[in-house]
């Protein structure tokens, strides 16, 4: 019994090791990522506002998320159509928008206010299959002369590092 000694306390460091790595892995795909920089998302904000005074969807079409991504991370029946309704509302609620913010013709943009409001989407919530940052009731400040107005942006996502609206007014 003495000969396998060495042999099986080699085996034991070794399965522990192995059990030690595995918890460590399992802990990173549960550990919440660093919240992604804020990047171009305030570019693309002054593009959904102009897109909003000149009631132009079209000028906004990058700020919304992409199609493919979208795609991979909805884990439902059908993922393609239900984008597209998003997108529809997106382009609606820009219509909308414009229609009933007084005093666009004498509006500045000034900024967007990134919500910290959300947090980190997991697998399996709100019915993905991959996981994002998600920043809720966010802000587009203008100004018209003196008075500093905003308009609310529903939900941003963050894809790859980058920001982008899902849902621009309330569903």
């Amino acid at each position: 019994m003495l000969r396998h000694g060495p042999a099986l306390g080699l085996l034991a460091l070794a399965a522990l090791l192995a059990f030690a790595a595995s918890s460590a892995a399992q802990t990173q795909d549960t550990a919440t990522p660093p919240r992604p920089a804020e990047g171009d998302i305030h570019d693309k904000a002054r593009r959904l506002w102009d897109a909003i005074v000149r009631d132009d969807p079209a000028l906004a079409a990058d700020v919304f998320f992409p199609r493919e991504p979208f795609l991979q991370i909805k884990n439902m029946r059908d993922p393609g159509r239900y984008y597209d309704k998003l997108r529809a509302r997106f382009d609606a609620d820009i219509h909308a928008l414009h229609a009933s913010t007084p005093d666009l013709d004498r509006a500045t943009f000034e900024r967007l206010e990134l919500a910290k409001r959300g947090g980190y989407v997991r697998v399996r919530e709100e019915g993905n299959r991959l996981p994002y940052w998600a920043s809720r009731h966010s802000r587009l400040h203008y100004r018209v002369g003196k008075a500093l107005r905003s308009i609310e942006v529903r939900v941003i996502i963050a894809w790859q590092d980058a920001w982008y609206v899902i849902h621009l007014s309330p569903l």
